[in-house]
């Protein structure tokens, strides 16, 4: 389990080169490709654009800060704001993204279909909640000030921190300072690629 700084997450190109993320937490296997298995990670989007394509990748994305975004595809457009919902969709989609008035800054969750199954909730917080391991891998994403408590000891957490490393039998407890908002992503093997 590891308590990450968000000045410590590594910056990475976008695939299509129009922007940078920060990775909060990515698995691979070379013996499976050069590609990530699954990947989260933390974007600025401030303009109008494509996004990446990702064949065989299934994505779930959620507004952290920001006026919020409009993802078009298909068709259908989908507004995205700091108060909605995860969003989720396939990776090789052609989806194009407007931004609403200002930049904003999404999290996303990236994983390969064929190995991997993950979700994302959106938690917004008032009391003390206890995180337990139920999954493969378990982050948590702070959107805000509070305090963690690890098996390595208490942390204050700041707007884009994360967790990760949460095995399943472990347990976090968060303390909101006021109401808080953290996102807790959960990533499974499915049972042919164990």
């Amino acid at each position: 389990m590891n308590f990450l700084r968000a000045e410590d997450q590594r910056l990475v190109p976008w695939k299509n080169g129009c922007g940078v993320t920060r990775e909060v937490a990515v698995y691979s296997d070379k013996g499976m490709g050069p590609e990530f298995l699954w990947r989260v990670s933390i974007a600025i989007v401030n303009k109008d654009g494509p996004f990446s394509i990702f064949e065989g990748v299934d994505r779930t994305i959620a507004v952290m800060h920001g006026d919020g975004i409009i993802l078009h595809s298909g068709g259908n457009s989908v507004s995205l704001t700091p108060t909605s919902e995860p969003h989720a969709f396939k990776g090789e989609l052609p989806v194009e993204a407007s931004v609403m008035e200002s930049q904003t800054t999404d999290l996303n969750v990236m994983s390969r279909r064929e190995c991997f199954d993950h979700s994302m909730e959106r938690l917004v917080l008032k009391n003390t909640v206890a995180i337990d391991g139920e999954a493969d891998e378990t982050l948590i994403v702070f959107n805000g000030p509070m305090s963690a408590k690890l098996p390595a000891g208490l942390f204050s957490a700041r707007q884009f921190d994360a967790i990760t490393g949460i095995g399943r039998g472990s347990r976090v407890y968060l303390f909101p300072e006021g109401e808080s908002e953290v996102f807790v992503i959960r990533v499974s093997a499915k049972p042919l690629s164990r």
